[in-house]
């Protein structure tokens, strides 16, 4: 049995895995590396494996950097089968057909076509429910387990030449609203384990509730505007959600609130077909109190006139892609109100080394932004407890009830890295940090 790192070594993005077992190439998500251009570029690198042999391509979950090179293996010869969730493949096709438009307008540069994005998508013949297991050839067995992280999400487990190795995914946060808990894994040989949030404790949910309400408050006192750079898939849905619910216990004033982001709209519309796999409490909210995603303080702007007419807005909650300000609309509302001191702009999600959103959060005095070089007045928040991620308790609690032999760490920053190999060396359960394209025999 080997394993292949094809992504998410040593960085964030790019969660890409080919494991050979049972005769069986497998290919665990296939990422897009996000980021600074030198880290982008390894989009353009080689796969460490040939696309026109692998078997079997498994998605954990709907983001970016863990589908956004589906449609490049396609161009280049994968025609396996594809293997998610039901709500994953719904998300899948939004992402990956955005995304295919952003490379088009890359013109020869385009890793892929709208077309290749489509044909990629036809591969996922078969969607999963937790739970569920599934033959991948003779002797090789996946099952799909709910990860917490997003709608959706999984992690999951294959078992083969008498081995168990868990693929972590993204894992959640505890107690959000929109997502259930991580489930726990099974035993396991070996776990190739996420590390974002390795060398960190978030706060609770309702202490990061509280200050985001504070913020809003403050700043629509002074007359600002509160800014929101949000992910398009969970991020967004949650704050829609708490927003709805501080509006209706008069926690927060009644207030203009714009989604500006036309690909958050798409995927909050594939949460409300979802609402079944809500948590009890947000199942209740949607059948008994109203649609979080619907309600009369909140305007979808999916057109560029209604988007520059808030330009003209004081007072207004503006909720924008991309996630990190690498993109986007965000970044018009960013070269508006980062100049004003009375507006707040409020982090809500991981920024990555590199990105705009990082030098922001880490207090620059000036960024460029759009060609311009703008100065940080406004106020800057970073509320960590809405991380749809788990931190270094939840990955050790997670990991140890695994009880490996051997443990990878992905998808992190050295910091996280080094945290997290420390805690679990602690609790004696060694793990070394993952080498980008590195194959090991398992």
């Amino acid at each position: 049995m080997n394993l292949t790192f094809a992504g998410a070594a040593g960085t964030v993005t790019g969660s890409c895995f080919h494991l050979e077992a049972g005769g069986q190439r497998i290919i665990i998500d296939c990422g897009m590396f996000q980021g600074p251009p030198e880290l982008e570029a390894r989009n353009l690198v080689p796969f460490p494996f040939d696309p026109k042999k692998v078997d079997w391509l498994v998605l954990t979950h709907g983001h970016l950097d863990h589908l956004g090179l589906v449609p490049r293996l396609f161009r280049e010869g994968f025609r396996g089968q594809g293997i998610c969730t039901l709500p994953t493949r719904d998300i899948a096709h939004v992402m990956l057909m955005d995304a295919a438009r952003i490379q088009e307008e890359e013109g020869e540069a385009a890793l892929y076509t709208a077309a290749d994005a489509l044909a990629s998508l036809d591969l996922f013949r078969t969607q999963v429910e937790y739970g569920q297991e599934l033959a991948l050839g003779e002797g090789v067995r996946a099952r799909f387990h709910d990860a917490g992280h997003i709608l959706g999400a999984a992690f999951v487990e294959i078992e083969a030449e008498g081995k168990t190795i868990v693929f972590s995914g993204d894992l959640g946060n505890r107690g959000k609203p929109l997502v259930e808990d991580p489930a726990y894994p099974p035993k396991a040989d070996i776990v190739v384990l996420e590390s974002t949030y390795g060398d960190r404790e978030h706060p609770p949910l309702e202490q990061s509730v509280n200050e985001l309400r504070d913020v809003i408050v403050d700043t629509l006192a002074g007359g600002g505007n509160v800014v929101i750079p949000s992910f398009a898939l969970e991020r967004t849905q949650e704050v829609l959600y708490l927003l709805f619910w501080m509006w209706r216990e008069h926690r927060i004033p009644a207030c203009p609130i714009y989604l500006d982001s036309p690909l958050a709209t798409q995927a909050t519309r594939i949460f409300e077909r979802h609402t079944e796999r809500f948590p009890a409490p947000a199942r209740r909210l949607f059948r008994k109190k109203g649609d979080p995603f619907d309600f009369e303080l909140l305007e979808y702007t999916l057109t560029r006139a209604a988007s520059k007419r808030i330009s003209t807005e004081s007072g207004a909650i503006i909720i924008a892609g991309s996630g990190m300000c690498t993109g986007g609309r965000v970044l018009y509302h960013l070269r508006d109100n980062l100049p004003r001191p009375e507006s707040a702009v409020v982090f809500v999600g991981y920024q990555a080394i590199g990105t705009l959103g990082r030098a922001i959060a880490d207090g620059t005095p000036r960024v460029e932004v759009l060609g311009s070089i703008v100065p940080v007045r406004a106020a800057i928040h970073k509320i960590e407890g809405l991380s749809a991620h788990a931190d270094l308790p939840i990955l050790t609690d997670w990991v140890l009830h695994a009880d490996p032999r051997a443990v990878f760490l992905v998808h992190g920053e050295p910091p996280a890295f080094a945290s997290l190999a420390e805690r679990l060396a602690s609790r004696g359960c060694p793990a070394r940090v993952a080498g980008w394209h590195e194959t090991v025999t398992l």
